[in-house]
């Protein structure tokens, strides 16, 4: 059966930009984007809302923090194994299964097709990311849950190094043009521009957040040190 499936579909062209690129064996999504859409943001939701429930266990966790542990829950999660998959498995696109993984990247890469082509600096960075800075962020949720000083810095580190390969990314793909992605409003816009700000601006404010805790505690111990 798989091979009538994968003879039947030899010579189909890739919706992916720009034109041209050559990926033999590229095999169609065949899953509805809406049902790989519907699986991502649903599980997102639900990893936030379980996150949100055991964070409300922890009295010492307040409201700000409850949000903090539920975005490292979430975004731990996305960058070790979503991430993870496209680094790892480099022929995704040519899969003929229904992994919801796979089909998550063939969707993505028409918003950017370098991870299908395994351009250098995507694949580097996204490795970076999803085997650094994921098991990172399981670590941060233990921090938190632990009442443990140092995962200030440890928040500002991770959230510094999604914030800092997030510009990247995009810088680079700006700089050649935004030639990777499909022009509909569907890709460039949501897929490309909107969801990948959330990495830019949600680090910022963790960042923002996590630096002024640890200023307000050197300079508390700056003023007792001081009055001795």
């Amino acid at each position: 059966m798989a091979g009538v499936i994968k003879d039947s579909l030899m010579g189909l062209k890739h919706p992916y930009y720009p034109e041209g690129l050559n990926l033999p064996g590229y095999v169609p999504p065949l899953l509805p984007f809406t049902m790989v859409l519907a699986v991502f943001f649903s599980s997102s939701i639900l990893l936030f809302l379980a996150s949100w429930t055991l964070s409300g266990r922890q009295k010492h966790l307040h409201t700000i923090d409850r949000s903090i542990f539920c975005w490292f829950a979430v975004t731990g999660t996305i960058h070790f194994v979503v991430e993870g998959a496209v680094v790892v498995f480099a022929d995704f696109y040519k899969s003929e299964s229904s992994n919801i993984l796979f089909e998550i990247w063939k969707e993505y890469c028409q918003a950017d097709s370098r991870y299908a082509t395994r351009d250098p600096f995507t694949i580097c960075m996204e490795a970076i990311t999803a085997f650094v800075e994921g098991p990172l962020c399981f670590v941060i949720l233990y921090g938190m849950l632990k009442q443990r000083p140092w995962r200030f810095t440890l928040q500002f580190a991770v959230s510094l190094g999604q914030l800092y390969g997030d510009v990247l990314y995009f810088a680079t793909s700006y700089y050649d043009g935004a030639v990777y992605s499909r022009p509909e409003p569907l890709y460039f816009w949501f897929y490309f521009n909107i969801v990948n700000s959330v990495w830019i601006i949600v680090p910022g404010l963790v960042m923002w957040y996590s630096a002024s805790h640890i200023n307000r505690r050197v300079a508390h111990a700056s003023l007792q040190k001081k009055f001795r």
